[in-house]
């Protein structure tokens, strides 16, 4: 019992762990570059500092996209996504919304430049193509 007693005060002892000071006002992190959301409204990415450029840019703002289709299963979608990229040169997504995916074209801030996309799929052969009103990714020039 002595023994068990001894081996266990023993290991305890050992057991405890060197106590290390942290101070977290010490540290010395950089800050990080958060990139930034700018609009094609506003001046030029080039009128920014080079410590002021961000890491990455993205740009999103309300515009529109021509929907082609909306299909339960997503290799429907693919396929009419291959379809449409080899015919037009447009940006083409598939877009979960649950339980459809739906395929869209474009990235239009325009609607007149949306119709026009329109019409042309009808005559195409896609008579249920429609406008919508979503986020957009502009090309930036």
């Amino acid at each position: 019992m002595r023994y068990i007693i001894l081996i266990g005060a023993l290991s305890m002892g050992l057991a405890q762990e060197k106590k290390i000071d942290f101070d977290p006002d010490k540290l010395n992190d950089p800050e990080p570059r958060w990139p930034k959301v700018i609009s094609p409204l506003t001046p030029a990415m080039d009128r920014l500092k080079p410590e002021e450029k961000a890491d990455s840019i993205q740009v999103i703002i309300e515009g529109f996209r021509v929907q082609v289709l909306a299909t339960r299963t997503r290799e429907n979608a693919d396929q009419l996504r291959n379809a449409l990229g080899e015919i037009y040169s447009e940006d083409i997504y598939i877009v979960f919304e649950a339980p459809n995916y739906k395929v869209r074209l474009g990235n239009y801030i325009d609607r007149r430049h949306a119709e026009t996309m329109r019409q042309t799929l009808v005559k195409s052969g896609y008579p249920t193509a429609w406008i919508i009103r979503t986020r957009i990714e502009p090309k930036l020039k």
